[in-house]
C-alpha cells in the first residue's frame, strides 16, 4: 500500500538519525579488521522497516501535541527510536541464522550470515543488542533512562523476545502440542514485546501515565496481528514482493485453523486495534493499523 507523505517524513527522520549516531559513535579510526566489521554495522542496521520507531514517536508526537519539526537529532525520543531500531535489527540478525530460521534473504538482499559470514552475523547482533543499552544509557533524566532499560530489556529477555523464540522453535519439533492460545502468548512475546516497548517508552517519557490500560491492550492487538500477517505472508507471499525467504507451506496459526479462518482472526483483531485507536485519537495510528494488515513484506 502507498506510504502517506507523513510515514515516509517519520522513517526518514529515523533513518537518517541513526544515519548521523553512527557516524558519530563509529568515527574513531580503528584496526583493519574492525574498520571492516563498521561496514557489517551498517549494512545490519540498514534494511528495517522502523515500525517499531515510527510507532513510538508517533505516539510521543500525537499526545505531547508535539509536531515533528520541534523533534531535534539529540532529543530523548530520538534517542529511544535508535535504541529501539538498534535492538530489532539485534533481534532479526539472529533470527536469520542456520541454527534459527536459516534465511539467506531480507529486503531483497543478503543476510549478513549470507554475505558476511556466521561470526560477523552473531557478533553485529551482539553489538547491536548492548548498543541499544548504551544509547538508552544516554538519556538525560536517569529515572526515565532506568525505566525505560528496564522496559527493553523485558521486551528482550526471557518474557519477550528470547522466550517467545525459544518457544518458536520448540514448537516447529512438536507442533502437535500446539494451540491457538499456546500460539497467541508465543507471538505477544516474540513480537508484540517490542511494539510494548515502543509504545510504552513514550508514557514513561511524558510521566503519562491516564490510559495506560488502553495503551496496554493496544500492544498486544497489534502485535499479535503483525504476527499473524507474517503467518500468512509465509503462505501467500512471493520474495519477489516480501523481499525474503518465503516457505509456501502452512505456518503457525495457518497450520492450525487453516487460511481462510486465519484472515478472519486478521479482520477481527486489526477491528480490535481500530476501536482502541479511535480511543487514542490519531488518525496516523489508524492508518499503522491498516499497514499491518495490508502490508506485502
Amino acid at each position: 500500500m502507498a506510504l502517506p507523505n507523513w510515514y515516509n517524513e517519520y522513517k526518514n527522520l529515523i533513518e537518517s538519525s541513526i544515519d548521523t549516531y553512527l557516524t558519530r559513535y563509529l568515527a574513531l579510526p580503528m584496526s583493519k579488521p574492525l574498520e571492516d566489521f563498521k561496514e557489517v554495522i551498517s549494512y545490519g542496521f540498514s534494511w528495517w522497516k522502523k515500525l517499531r520507531s515510527i510507532l513510538a514517536l508517533e505516539f510521543y508526537l500525537s499526545l505531547s501535541w508535539k509536531d515533528i519539526s520541534d523533534i531535534k537529532i539529540d532529543d530523548d525520543i530520538i534517542k529511544v527510536c535508535i535504541a529501539l531500531e538498534s535492538v530489532h535489527a539485534f533481534s532479526l540478525l539472529h533470527d536469520d541464522l542456520p541454527c534459527m530460521d536459516n534465511d539467506e534473504l531480507r529486503r531483497w538482499e543478503l543476510t549478513v550470515w549470507k554475505k558476511y559470514g556466521e561470526h560477523n552475523w552473531v557478533l553485529a547482533g551482539d553489538m547491536l543488542n548492548t548498543l541499544c543499552f548504551e544509547i538508552i544509557s544516554d538519556i538525560k533524566d536517569p529515572k526515565m533512562s532506568q525505566s525505560i532499560s528496564k522496559l527493553i530489556s523485558h521486551s528482550v529477555g526471557f518474557y519477550g523476545m528470547v522466550g517467545g523464540q525459544i518457544e518458536d522453535i520448540y514448537f516447529e519439533n512438536n507442533i502437535w502440542e500446539l494451540d491457538t492460545t499456546l500460539l497467541s502468548d508465543l507471538h505477544a512475546k516474540k513480537t508484540g514485546k517490542l511494539i510494548q516497548a515502543a509504545i510504552l517508552s513514550w508514557v514513561i517519557l511524558s510521566w503519562e501515565v491516564a490510559n495506560i490500560d488502553v495503551y496496554w491492550d493496544f500492544w498486544k492487538k497489534l502485535g499479535l496481528a503483525f504476527q499473524i500477517k507474517d503467518d500468512l505472508l509465509d503462505v501467500e507471499g512471493t520474495p519477489e514482493e516480501t523481499g525474503k525467504s518465503v516457505w509456501g507451506e502452512e505456518k503457525w496459526f495457518v497450520y492450525l485453523i487453516w487460511v481462510d479462518a486465519t484472515r478472519k482472526i486478521l479482520r477481527d483483531v486489526i477491528s480490535e486495534c481500530h476501536s482502541i485507536a479511535k480511543k487514542l485519537g490519531s488518525e496516523k495510528i489508524d492508518f499503522i493499523v491498516d499497514y499491518v494488515e495490508n502490508r506485502k513484506k
